[in-house]
């Protein structure tokens, strides 16, 4: 059970209803472009397998299959096969949409995703980039210790 002060109350709620009412509200709130790698690489989802994930999901899930009809939550690919994303090559598709819902966020996870193609990318909006740390040399490089996780948040210069 999670628990969670509001004002003098104690409310107490199942994780799954909990993780159901933020779902619900994130949805509610934002709009999301999920993007996955065109084609297989390493253990990285590909864009045809988050298809049929979500599709299942979204069977027994009514704020996914929501989000979904609403074009709330959007899944697209990036154009790439490999851990790696240059953001330069991005599907045509996908940099259209960016641009179209005038994305004010872009999260990049994963270390070759984030940290060796894209830690120094300068964004036109607010940017995550979040990885762990998994060789030895990044992490003397980076001024760290294996396994650390890099939380890179960066808001662009005006």
């Amino acid at each position: 059970w999670l628990r969670g002060n509001i004002g003098c109350e104690c409310l107490e709620v199942p994780p799954v209803e909990t993780a159901n009412l933020s779902l619900s509200l994130f949805l509610s709130l934002l709009q999301v472009i999920l993007a996955c790698n065109s084609g297989p690489a390493l253990n990285d989802v590909t864009y045809s397998e988050s298809l049929f994930v979500t599709e299942r999901i979204a069977a027994t899930d009514a704020i996914i299959r929501a989000a979904l009809k609403e074009e709330k939550l959007l899944l697209v690919q990036t154009g790439s096969s490999s851990p790696c994303l240059d953001l330069s090559r991005l599907d045509k598709g996908l940099a259209n949409l960016v641009r179209e819902r005038k994305t004010d966020l872009v999260i990049i996870e994963g270390m070759g995703r984030a940290i060796h193609t894209n830690y120094y990318a300068e964004l036109k909006c607010e940017s995550l980039k979040l990885a762990v740390i998994k060789n030895s040399w990044l992490a003397d490089r980076l001024g760290g210790k294996l396994f650390s996780v890099i939380f890179k948040y960066e808001v662009p210069l005006k």
